[in-house]
């Protein structure tokens, strides 16, 4: 499958097919067929041993790790901890609202009402109609039950308690789960500035998880390009630079490209942050 069959397919998925037409044949003019190894140097690609994993890896200065050490039901990847230091230093000092996607056996609720702010709502989903005994009210917990590609059940948790800061998707890993939990929340339930977070994308490169040929690492790897889709369709810097006789008044992009700031990628997390429709980037010579 080419390129803009991907593109197509995310915007089909994301609801913007109209407007991305207008720019995918100039996603597949940058990209032809290769290979890293094809275009980077040979040591970039020579084998190197990597040790088993031990304890001794435990991020032992990490914030979040010391929350979570002692918590019972718990399962993380000891990796992980360091990421979210980094992610949630900005929101831990002020109240938010979060969403997590999974909960599993209530130990990640527990570890995020010890990191947070004591006024933060969180927000757990899970299919497991056990998981409902981790609803909490009084201590800013609550749990539902759902299906997290059911979009009526999402909008409705979105409705009762978003928009949301943070949503964080550790729920089944099963690559059309994660697709559509980002299409059906990114847009309409995540806050104007808020951080999407999807774990454990490295079961998308494991077969039991992999439902689809089309993984959410492919989509967010495409969203990339997405991201830029202004660059090709108004090509040149003059285009972009204020006072400039070429600068473009306005140009129709889809709003999802609009509406992602930054995409980070990590060993086995990606972390997209949103922002709101705003101006074009802009240029400028002093």
């Amino acid at each position: 499958m080419t390129l803009t069959h991907f593109v197509g397919m995310i915007a089909r998925s994301l609801g913007f097919a109209p407007q991305v037409e207008r720019y995918k044949a100039h996603l597949n003019r940058y990209r032809p067929p290769t290979t890293p190894q094809a275009i980077l140097p040979a040591t970039c690609f020579e084998p190197v041993e990597r040790a088993r994993g031990t304890a001794l890896q435990a991020p032992v200065n990490s914030g979040v790790h010391a929350q979570w050490a002692d918590l019972p039901g718990g399962h993380k990847w000891l990796h992980y901890f360091e990421v979210y230091d980094t992610l949630f230093a900005a929101v831990r000092s002020r109240p938010i609202r979060m969403l997590e996607i999974g909960v599993y056996q209530g130990g990640s609720l527990r570890m995020w009402r010890k990191v947070l702010h004591p006024e933060s709502v969180i927000v757990g989903i899970d299919i497991e109609p056990s998981c409902a005994r981790f609803d909490s009210p009084g201590e800013r917990i609550h749990a539902r039950i759902g299906d997290q590609a059911d979009p009526t059940f999402l909008a409705a948790v979105a409705s009762e308690f978003g928009p949301f800061d943070v949503i964080l998707d550790d729920g089944s890993h099963i690559c059309s789960h994660m697709i559509a939990s980002f299409g059906h929340l990114f847009l309409s339930a995540l806050a104007p500035r808020g951080l999407y977070i999807v774990e454990d994308t490295h079961t998308n490169f494991w077969q039991e998880y992999r439902d689809r040929p089309y993984s959410f690492v492919d989509l967010v790897k495409d969203l990339v390009d997405v991201m830029h889709s202004h660059y090709p369709l108004q090509q040149g810097e003059p285009a972009y630079r204020i006072g400039h006789a070429e600068q473009g008044a306005s140009l129709s992009v889809p709003r999802i490209a609009a509406q992602i700031q930054e995409i980070s990628f990590y060993d086995s997390i990606i972390a997209i942050r949103k922002q709101p429709v705003g101006p074009l980037p802009a240029s400028q010579h002093n």
